[in-house]
C-alpha cells in the first residue's frame, strides 16, 4: 500500500510540473532557451577542456588565454549552432539522423582552435585542449538534446501509466523493421494501455537479443508456452510482408490461446509518422488467402492520369468507388462521378472530397445518371469533355439476373453502347471497360451480357480514334454483396452456411490489388485488347468458409454446412480465357493481354443494336435468352425453376449461329 501510495504522490508531482512548464512554456519561447543553453554549454565545455588537459591547475598564462577566448568560441559555437539549422530540429525527437550534423558542429569548433593555435603568435592553444573540446562539445551539447527526450518519454511513461486503467500486456510477432517500429511506438505511447512483453523470431541469430529492452526470447512455436506462463492479452503480428502460408502458421499457433490477435497491414500501406498503433488490425481473410504485393509502374499510370479529365462510372460501387481513390492520388484535372443511386454517389463524393479538401467542388464533380440516358450523358461528356473513362456500371449478382434477364441485359448492355457511342463522338482517349471472368464461356445472362460488351467495345476499336480496352478478372475479396460478408453473417448466426457445391472454386483478389492492376492495364493494353489479370490458383469456397470459421475464434464443427447445389447460371470453375484468343506480350507478369481478329465490325455492332431494340420491348426471359445466344454462340444457359428442363437444348437449337462472324486464333485457323 506504501508502495502505491509512493507512486501516486510522483505522479501527482509529474503531472504538476507538467502544467507549470506548460504555462511557462506560453510566455517564454523554446528557442530563445535552447540558444541560451547552447551558448552556456559551448562556454562550459571549452572551459573545462583546460580544466582536464591540465588536471584542474591550470597555469596562470593559459588560464589568461583560456580567459580571453571564452566569450569568443562560446558566441562561435552559437552562431555556428545556427547556420547548421541545428535549431530547427525537435530537441524531443532526436535521434540518429541528427548525429552528422553533432559531429559537424563539434568538428568546425575544433578546426577554430586549430586556426587559433597556427594563426597566433601570441596564444597558444594546447593540442589536448582542442581534443578535449571537441569530445565535451558532443557531451554536453548532444547529452542534452538526448537528455530532454529520455526525460520527456520517461516523465510521459510514468503519466501515462498513471492515466491507463488496464495495462494490456502485449507479445510482438517478427524482431525486424516492423517489431521495432510497433515496440518503440508502444514505449513512446504509454496511454495505449499496452506493454511489450517479448519479441519472437523465428531468425536465430535474434535470440537473446533485446530491443527497446524487450527481449527476444524464442521462435514462433514457443509463442504458445509464454501465453500460459505469461499474463498475455494481445499478439501483434509485426511481419507487414508475411505470405500466405506465414500467416496461416501463426494464426493456427495463437487462435487457440485466447488472446486478441493484430497485425500490420502490406508494407505499401505503412504511412511513416506518429501513431503508428492506430495502424494495427484483425486478421481478416485476405490475410490467411494472400496475395503477393503488386508492383506497377507508376510514372507510367500517373502519366496516364496526371492534369487529365476522367470519368467513372459506377462510381459509388466496390470497384467504382476504390477506382475514383486510386485515380485521385496521381493528380488528375478532374474527376467525374457517375452514378445512378444516390445514397452510394453521396458517400463516395463525400470521402473523396475530404481526401483533397475539394470544398469548391470543381475538381470531384458527382453526377447522378443513369448511363442508359444518352441525352444526359452526351450533355455531360459535351460539358466536361474528358480524356479518359472507366466503365464500371453493372448489375453483377448472377442469380439475380437470372430472374431479370431483360433488365440485366438493358443496363450492362445499353449502358456500354451509350457511352462507347458518346466517348467516340467526343474524341475520349480511351475508354476502359470493367469485365469479368463470367464473360468467358457465360452459363449467365450477366456472363453473356458482359461478353456482348467485350465484342462492342472491339468493334468500336476498329471504327474509331478513341482506344476501347476491356479488363478481365475474378471476383474481388469483401465487395459489396459478395460470398465473404455473406458467410460471415450465417457463422454468426450460428449457421448453416450455405454453399453451392463442395468443389466450387473461384478466383479471388482484393480490390485494391484488381484496380491498380486495372490502372496499370489501362496504361499499357491497345485499342481492341482484352486484358487478364492474373488471379493465382482458384480457392475452394468450402476451404475459405472453414477459415472464416477460425477467424472469428469458432469450432469449424459447431457450424454445419448445407451445399445447396448450383444456382442458375453458375459453374464450378470460372475461366480467363477462351479458345479463340491469342495471348501478347504487355511487359508486365500479371497482366495479359488477349485479342481477337474483328471482321465487319459495322455488322457486330448493328445485331447489338438491334438485339438492344428487341430486348428492349421483352420481358421473356427465354427470348431474352434466345437473343443472347444468337450474339453469343459459346454461351449455354441453365434452366431454373421457371424455365423447362429443355431450353438451353431448345436454344441450341435455334440459335442461328451465323450471325457472328467466325473468330480466328492465333495460328489463323477458325
Amino acid at each position: 500500500m506504501s508502495r502505491i501510495r509512493v507512486n501516486h504522490r510522483l505522479y501527482q508531482v509529474l503531472k504538476r510540473s507538467e502544467t507549470i512548464l506548460t504555462s511557462i512554456a506560453r510566455y517564454i519561447r523554446f528557442n530563445h532557451l535552447l540558444f541560451a543553453a547552447v551558448f552556456l554549454l559551448s562556454g562550459a565545455g571549452f572551459w573545462l577542456s583546460y580544466e582536464f588537459r591540465f588536471d584542474f591547475d591550470v597555469p596562470a598564462f593559459f588560464n589568461r588565454e583560456r580567459l580571453l577566448l571564452l566569450p569568443y568560441m562560446a558566441v562561435f559555437k552559437l552562431a555556428l549552432f545556427y547556420v547548421l539549422g541545428m535549431h530547427s530540429t525537435n530537441w524531443r525527437y532526436v535521434g540518429l539522423a541528427d548525429l552528422p550534423r553533432l559531429l559537424l558542429f563539434g568538428l568546425i569548433g575544433s578546426c577554430a582552435l586549430v586556426v587559433v593555435r597556427v594563426g597566433s603568435n601570441s596564444l597558444i592553444v594546447p593540442k589536448g585542449v582542442i581534443l578535449i573540446d571537441f569530445l565535451l562539445t558532443l557531451v554536453l551539447v548532444g547529452g542534452a538534446r538526448v537528455g530532454i527526450r529520455f526525460l520527456r518519454e520517461t516523465t510521459r511513461a510514468i503519466i501515462g501509466k498513471g492515466e491507463s486503467a488496464n495495462e494490456r500486456q502485449a507479445v510482438i510477432i517478427g524482431a525486424g523493421d516492423s517489431g521495432e517500429m510497433i515496440a518503440r511506438e508502444i514505449v513512446r505511447n504509454p496511454r495505449s494501455g499496452l506493454r511489450a512483453r517479448a519479441f519472437f523470431d523465428d531468425d536465430k541469430g535474434k535470440r537473446g537479443l533485446s530491443i527497446h529492452g524487450i527481449p527476444v526470447v524464442g521462435g514462433v512455436d514457443d509463442v504458445s508456452a509464454y501465453v500460459e506462463e505469461n499474463p498475455v492479452r494481445m499478439a501483434i503480428i509485426a511481419i507487414p510482408s508475411a505470405n500466405s502460408a506465414q500467416m496461416k502458421r501463426i494464426y493456427h499457433i495463437t487462435k487457440t490461446l485466447n488472446i486478441s490477435v493484430k497485425t500490420l497491414p502490406a508494407l505499401h500501406e505503412i504511412i511513416q509518422g506518429a501513431e503508428k498503433l492506430r495502424q494495427l488490425r484483425d486478421i481478416d481473410i485476405t490475410d490467411l488467402l494472400g496475395r503477393e504485393e503488386v508492383h506497377i509502374d507508376d510514372d507510367q499510370v500517373r502519366g496516364l492520369i496526371c492534369d487529365r479529365i476522367v470519368v467513372v462510372t459506377g462510381a459509388g460501387g466496390s470497384i467504382g468507388s476504390e477506382l475514383s481513390r486510386q485515380i485521385l492520388k496521381r493528380d488528375p484535372r478532374r474527376v467525374i462521378l457517375i452514378e445512378r443511386s444516390e445514397n452510394s454517389l453521396f458517400h463516395i463524393h463525400r470521402q473523396l472530397s475530404e481526401m483533397v479538401g475539394d470544398a469548391s467542388g470543381t475538381k470531384i464533380v458527382p453526377i447522378l445518371c443513369d448511363v442508359r440516358d444518352e441525352i444526359r450523358v452526351r450533355r455531360e461528356f459535351e460539358r466536361f469533355r474528358p480524356h479518359l473513362v472507366f466503365h464500371a456500371g453493372a448489375h453483377k449478382h448472377v442469380p439475380m439476373q437470372e430472374l431479370n434477364s431483360g433488365e440485366c441485359v438493358k443496363n450492362n448492355v445499353g449502358g456500354m453502347r451509350t457511352l462507347t457511342r458518346v466517348s467516340h463522338e467526343f474524341g475520349v482517349s480511351s475508354f476502359v471497360l470493367i469485365s469479368t471472368d463470367k464473360a468467358v464461356k457465360p452459363r449467365s445472362v450477366m456472363g453473356a451480357s458482359k461478353r456482348i460488351c467485350e465484342l462492342y467495345g472491339q468493334a468500336f476499336s476498329r471504327m474509331s480514334e478513341t482506344k476501347f480496352m476491356s479488363v478481365r478478372f475474378g471476383n474481388v475479396l469483401a465487395s459489396e454483396g459478395s460470398v465473404v460478408p455473406l458467410f460471415l453473417d450465417q457463422i454468426a448466426k450460428g449457421g448453416p452456411v450455405r454453399i453451392t457445391h463442395p468443389e466450387m472454386r473461384r478466383y479471388f483478389m482484393t480490390i485494391p490489388e484488381a484496380v491498380t492492376l486495372v490502372l496499370q492495364a489501362a496504361a499499357l493494353g491497345k485499342s481492341g485488347q482484352i486484358l487478364v489479370l492474373e488471379m493465382g490458383e482458384p480457392i475452394r469456397i468450402h476451404d475459405m468458409v472453414q477459415q472464416l470459421v477460425q477467424l472469428v475464434g469458432k469450432d469449424p464443427e459447431d457450424i454445419p454446412i448445407e451445399f445447396i447445389g448450383l444456382r442458375p447460371g453458375e459453374k464450378l470453375l470460372e475461366e480467363l480465357y477462351t479458345s479463340g484468343e491469342f495471348v501478347l506480350e504487355t511487359g508486365h507478369k500479371k497482366i495479359a493481354a488477349y485479342d481477337q481478329p474483328v471482321t465487319d465490325p459495322d455488322k457486330i455492332v448493328a445485331e447489338i443494336d438491334g438485339a438492344l431494340e428487341l430486348v428492349d420491348g421483352s420481358t421473356d426471359n427465354l427470348e431474352v435468352r434466345r437473343i443472347l445466344k444468337k450474339l453469343v454462340p459459346e454461351y449455354t444457359p441453365q434452366p431454373d425453376a421457371s424455365v423447362l428442363s429443355d431450353v438451353a437444348e431448345e436454344l441450341t437449337e435455334r440459335a442461328d449461329l451465323t450471325s457472328i462472324p467466325a473468330v480466328r486464333n492465333g495460328r489463323g485457323q477458325t
